[in-house]
C-alpha cells in the first residue's frame, strides 16, 4: 500500500531513526529557528496540555519539560515521533486495527512519556 494517499499523514515514508534524526533537527534549531518552532497554541482537543503550531505538537512530559513531535496516521497504523529539546527522540510505529486502535493513541503517548522521562 502506497500511503502517501493520507495527504501529510501518510507522506513521509522513512524509518524510525531517520524521523528520530529530523524530529531532533527540526526542534534543536538545525532546520529553522527554535522560536519559529516552538510557537503553539493550546489544542487541548488533540489531548490535555498539547499544544500545536507549525506542524508540531508540544505534548508535557511527567518529569518535566515538552515532548515535540508530529504523528502519521493511517487506517491501522500510528506513528508519532517525540523529541526534547536536549536531544532526546523516539519515534514508535503502531499496526493495529478494530477497537485496539481506539485506545492505542493514548498507549503510546504513555510510552513515548516514560522513553523521554527515562
Amino acid at each position: 500500500m502506497d500511503p502517501s494517499w493520507g495527504w501529510a499523514a501518510g507522506q513521509v515514508v522513512s524509518t524510525p531513526i531517520d524521523l528520530n534524526r529530523f524530529v531532533t533537527a527540526l526542534i534543536g534549531g538545525k532546520l529553522l529557528k527554535p522560536a519559529q518552532m516552538r510557537a503553539t497554541v493550546p489544542a487541548d482537543g488533540l489531548w490535555p496540555g498539547a499544544r500545536y503550531g507549525l506542524g508540531v505538537t508540544s505534548t508535557p512530559l511527567s518529569c518535566g519539560g515538552l515532548a515535540w513531535g508530529h504523528g502519521g496516521d493511517v487506517p491501522g497504523y500510528h506513528t508519532p515521533t517525540g523529541a526534547t529539546v536536549d536531544g532526546r527522540a523516539i519515534t514508535v510505529a503502531v499496526t493495529a486495527d478494530g477497537p485496539a486502535a481506539k485506545q492505542g493513541p493514548a498507549d503510546v503517548r504513555a510510552l513515548l512519556d516514560t522513553a523521554l522521562c527515562k
